[in-house]
């Protein structure tokens, strides 16, 4: 039998917890070194303090939630005597035993060995824990919790003048993101980066008081030029848009279930002993790609992006823009039926004057088609002429606006031509698999004359 990646095994796990974090010998109580609990109890959070729940570190274990208990034990932050965490100890970790019939606690081996995995730098020269902080650095916190990473990618210091090295460790569920971190240097210690933004505006990602690029730049306080020229070495070291991605989206999941939206603060809580123990328990994860059962499909290699290009260029008759979409077929999923191939994209593109406010919007559907044999060919081969991936352009004007409320459906050429007064516009571009949900996003000013 195959084993899954723990990540994936036990996903509950890493769905519902909270971290703990304390003085060596827990808050709330101060301890004398010199007491037999101290250095016992020190150890324990020194190594499992991210595995201690909320109600574990302030309520302990009742009699009323734990009835198969004798007595009550004493919250972790106020055990003072070495019988007292003995006993929390010993019911810590038998609650978390995912198989009471087998004489070792698989669950604590596990994290054991993980614990031994820190110790013993697995991930040197790349990534070390010890310079960090240890068990406590944010580097051992994912690793501990999530275990080995499914994809590690790093982006060198040394690439860039404006921008601190970075680093990506990716999990997935299903082919999808289901965790993605991103580390970055700063002061010579590894930092989580924990501030995610959709990507709104240009303008809010290069604005000095709100852009998550300042916690990856190598200044404290860096200028809207510096953040322009960072976003600019990114587009050019990361094609693949791994490490921007993770700028803005933390997982391709939006919920685990119905209740719960999944962050990355979520992601690093401590997991309740329950989501271990119990039997049959299936997460549900809302916000996945439209993809019914059964269906047939030839992915590209991104996990969340297409990296199509916008091209944007002065009509040559009134000198007002055109639009259209550059796409690699490489680059786009497939889906698969039968002897055809087809790919299903959707573009929203709104228009807003600059100076009253106006907003314009349009909406089409891209579709391409082929037989099968031929759409792999252009998949897996290249133009002789050129020597490049083979390309699609796909012109814009001439479609048809199916944005809800647009009666007539007049065309792109048409809204721009009859809705847009002269001015300056912000145009956002949002381009989207209809399936697979990939997508990608572009924002450009431009004056209408």
């Amino acid at each position: 039998m195959i084993k899954k990646p723990f990540a994936i095994c036990y996903l509950p796990f890493v769905v519902y917890c909270s971290l703990f974090v304390a003085g060596c010998a827990g808050k709330g109580i101060n301890i004398d070194p010199s007491n037999p609990v101290y250095k016992p109890k020190s150890d324990f959070q020194q190594n499992y303090g991210f595995f201690i729940t909320p109600d574990e570190k302030k309520k302990g274990y009742t009699l009323e939630k734990y009835q198969d208990l004798e007595e009550s034990i004493k919250p972790f932050d106020e055990i003072e005597t070495l019988e007292e965490f003995q006993r929390f100890e010993k019911h810590f970790w038998d609650i978390r035993d995912t198989d009471s019939d087998t004489p070792e606690n698989e669950f604590k081996k596990l994290i054991d060995d993980r614990i031994q995995d820190v110790k013993n730098e697995i991930f040197a020269p790349e990534t070390r824990f010890d310079i960090n902080g240890g068990l406590t650095s944010d580097p051992a916190r994912v690793y501990l919790l999530w275990g080995v990473p499914h994809r590690r990618e790093k982006l060198s210091e040394d690439q860039s003048v404006f921008r601190s090295e970075l680093t990506a460790w990716h999990y997935f569920y299903n082919g999808k993101v289901l965790a993605g971190f991103l580390f970055y240097e700063s002061y010579g210690r590894t930092h989580l980066f924990k501030e995610h933004l959709p990507m709104l505006s240009f303008e809010t990602l290069i604005d000095p008081l709100s852009s998550p690029l300042r916690k990856i730049s190598t200044k404290s306080f860096p200028t809207r030029e510096e953040l322009i020229k960072i976003w600019r070495e990114l587009e050019l070291d990361d094609p693949e848009w791994i490490f921007r991605n993770a700028l803005f989206e933390f997982s391709d999941y939006d919920r685990i279930d119905k209740n719960t939206r999944w962050t990355i603060h979520n992601a690093l809580e401590a997991p309740e002993p329950a989501s271990l123990t119990a039997e049959r328990y299936k997460p549900t994860i809302l916000g996945q790609p439209n993809i019914p059962k059964g269906t047939e499909l030839f992915e590209s290699g991104y996990h969340s992006f297409i990296p199509a290009y916008l091209l944007i260029a002065a009509d040559p008759t009134g000198g007002r823009p055109s639009f259209s979409i550059k796409v690699f077929y490489a680059d786009l999923d497939w889906e698969i039926k039968d002897k055809e191939a087809e790919a299903a994209l959707k573009v929203r593109i709104s228009f807003q004057n600059k100076k009253t406010r106006v907003l314009n919007e349009f909406e089409t559907g891209i579709g391409f088609r082929g037989p099968r044999q031929a759409v792999e060919s252009l998949i897996r081969g290249k133009d002789p002429k050129t020597g490049e991936l083979y390309t699609r352009t796909v012109e814009l004007d001439g479609m048809s606006n199916l944005f809800a409320g647009n009666e007539d459906q007049a065309t792109l050429r048409q809204l721009i031509d009859d809705e847009l007064q002269p001015g300056e516009y912000v145009v956002n571009v949002y381009l989207q698999h209809t399936d697979t949900k990939k997508y990608n996003a572009w924002r450009e000013e431009i004056t209408i004359r």
